[in-house]
């Protein structure tokens, strides 16, 4: 009908309430006796929204735009407001049985029971950066079979320094563009303080989030901050090397998306290769990962037993 000569301005606000209310509700009818959550009912509101915004005429977008002035604002507030909510519920669970989850993780879970797997790790990490920057403060007491990676080796050396480079980077870059351009002066100190805040809430995660042998299910918990992630079975480890030297063989990567720049003391082979996170829940597949331990000794010696 958008695209037909039988279109008219008239029509535009009951095309709006198909794409916002129609829509949605034939969703729900399809879902309701479904597993499917049913706040993904958002999610569908949302994409007809978007939708409507580039279908239908600009000038007939009234009713729309005070959608989106008003309407969607208040849903954005009440989902994040509800992953927060399903997150703390789903990390006390886990705390009760006593098993390895940490703020990271329960809100991974949550936001992949109404988003897809990228929008999902997308939120989840906006969410885990705030998170970790203004509100968990805490220090983390050592736990059984947990082996740290920011003591030794160059992670926080290199994590310090790019905090350090963007400080100044922002305040330099800042005085020089505004002479030029000072709405751009603004927007480019804007996207450096929040690259500051996600390299001091990367830091902070790392301090968070060792990695943890779980003894009863024998598997490998590998945590690079909230920047990586991998669950490895024992039975698929071939062999722990344990070496500083410069990695030319190209099947090996880097656990931590810095890559060289910081470097690896402890290389882990796998038997068949694995499939690991980096950031933004980036999927990859190594048959052998080099990261930083700093007890690899120790570390070693409890896998190979």
């Amino acid at each position: 009908m958008l695209k037909s000569g039988s279109y008219s301005s008239q029509l535009s606000n009951y095309i709006i309430i198909d794409f916002l209310i129609t829509i949605p509700l034939c969703y729900f009818f399809l879902i309701r006796k479904k597993a499917v959550p049913k706040i993904t009912i958002v999610s569908v509101f949302i994409i007809g929204t978007i939708t409507a915004s580039l279908l239908i005429p600009k000038e007939d977008q009234s009713l729309l735009d005070w959608v989106k002035d008003f309407i969607l604002p208040v849903l954005e507030l009440g989902v994040l407001s509800f992953v927060i909510y399903k997150a703390r519920l789903i990390f006390k669970s886990f705390k009760k049985k006593k098993e390895n989850l940490d703020f990271y993780d329960a809100i991974q879970i949550a936001t992949k029971e109404i988003l897809p797997e990228k929008a999902a790790h997308f939120l989840a990490t906006e969410l885990t950066v705030f998170y970790y920057v203004f509100f968990d403060w805490k220090k983390l007491k050592p736990s059984k079979n947990s082996y740290t990676y920011t003591k030794e080796g160059t992670y926080s050396g290199v994590l310090l320094g790019l905090i350090l480079v963007v400080v100044i980077e922002t305040s330099v870059l800042h005085v020089l563009v505004s002479k030029w351009n000072v709405g751009l002066a603004w927007f480019l100190s804007i996207v450096s303080v929040y690259t500051l805040l996600q390299f001091v809430a990367l830091f902070k995660s790392m301090l968070k989030r060792p990695l943890v042998y779980n003894e009863e299910n024998r598997e490998l918990l590998l945590r690079f901050g909230f920047a990586g992630f991998a669950n490895v079975s024992i039975k698929n480890i071939e062999k722990i090397e344990l070496t500083s030297k410069e990695i030319e063989d190209d099947t090996i990567q880097y656990f931590s998306f810095l890559g060289k720049l910081c470097g690896h003391n402890t290389i882990i082979h796998f038997k068949e290769p694995i499939e690991f996170e980096s950031i933004y829940g980036i999927k990859k597949e190594a048959k052998s990962l080099a990261l930083i331990v700093d007890d690899k000794q120790a570390f070693v010696n409890l896998i190979s037993e």
